[in-house]
């Protein structure tokens, strides 16, 4: 167990430390804010479904259909949940309306399903296959999110097709047709050489972009014990039960399992501290919800990891 332990904390500690000079990066003005939209507009349509097209091409779960769709009806289905379980507790935690309700439930109801878990798998498992399984999770998810989630940020019901134009989702719906036509095995390697480089940046390149979002807004971040507390409890206790509890009464394979438990064990997402400044939500809390989930993660993701992986019996 203790060898365990300390592999998941092996593992997590350059996200961590890339992160913190993101935040330096911003904070002793490196890199200003001027750069922001740019940065996240490579991020999205280039870099990142670069990283995601080369891990699905080639991939079996990804020329499955039905698994595409389960997959992705899972991810967007935890998350749906997780966001309705966290609107419905957060009043009795003192956060009703005009008090940050909407922009807490979002934040702490979205774990950090991408930028922290992919190297997470890559350093636990080491499989390819994994790194597929959990893309296809994350289409569900991306789509909860840009839908639901956006919803109960901006506190209007509404739909965009547009979320289905989103570069990672595109590079999803690319990948899988190309394994099921058969046609990825005709692309020619240059081709491939050169998306391979590219998306070898998106996780760096991510990780310090969400720390330069956290730089920008500490200095306007007053931390309060209730959120803190309410959002560790919720994101890296009674979240990860829920999420476990799912994997472990679904009827799975350990793939899909393996990659429910990573998500259990992440800490909230960063990237909703961009959101929330675009659709009126209040970024100093999501920083807030953010900062504090990933400083306790590291006492809490090892944990529930082993307790996981115990449970789920792989």
């Amino acid at each position: 167990m203790a060898s365990h332990v300390l592999a998941v904390l092996i593992a997590t500690l350059p996200v961590f430390i890339i992160v913190l000079l993101g935040v330096g990066l911003r904070k002793w003005n490196i890199i200003d804010k001027s750069v922001d939209t740019g940065i996240t507009k490579l991020l999205l349509n280039v870099v990142m479904p670069c990283f995601i097209l080369y891990n699905i091409i080639g991939s079996a779960v990804a020329s499955d259909i039905g698994k595409v769709s389960l997959l992705a009806a899972i991810g967007a289905g935890i998350i749906v949940c997780s966001l309705g379980i966290t609107y419905a507790i957060s009043p009795f935690l003192g956060m009703g309306k005009g008090s940050g309700r909407r922009s807490f439930s979002v934040a702490t109801g979205l774990q950090n399903y991408g930028y922290m878990a992919v190297p997470l798998i890559m350093s636990l498992y080491a499989d390819s296959e994994l790194l597929a399984t959990l893309f296809l999770h994350s289409l569900g998810v991306e789509l909860a999110i840009f839908t639901v989630g956006i919803m109960i940020f901006s506190g209007k019901i509404s739909f965009s097709p547009k979320v289905l134009l989103k570069g990672p989702v595109i590079a999803v719906f690319l990948g899988v047709f190309l394994n099921v036509t058969q046609l990825a095995t005709h692309i020619p390697d240059p081709l491939v050489t050169s998306i391979s480089w590219l998306g070898a940046t998106a996780v760096p390149l991510g990780l310090i972009a969400v720390g330069m979002s956290i730089g920008e807004v500490l200095p306007e971040t007053k931390y309060s014990l209730k959120v803190s507390f309410s959002a560790i409890f919720i994101r890296l206790i009674l979240l990860p039960a829920f999420i476990i509890s799912i994997a472990y009464l679904l009827p799975v394979d350990d793939m899909i399992k393996k990659v429910l438990l990573i998500q259990a064990a992440m800490p909230a997402a960063l990237f909703p501290i961009i959101l929330a400044r675009h659709y009126g939500g209040k970024p100093a809390l999501v920083a807030e919800v953010a900062i504090m989930t990933s400083i306790a993660s590291f006492v809490t993701m090892p944990l529930v990891i082993v307790a996981g992986t115990w449970l789920l019996g792989f």
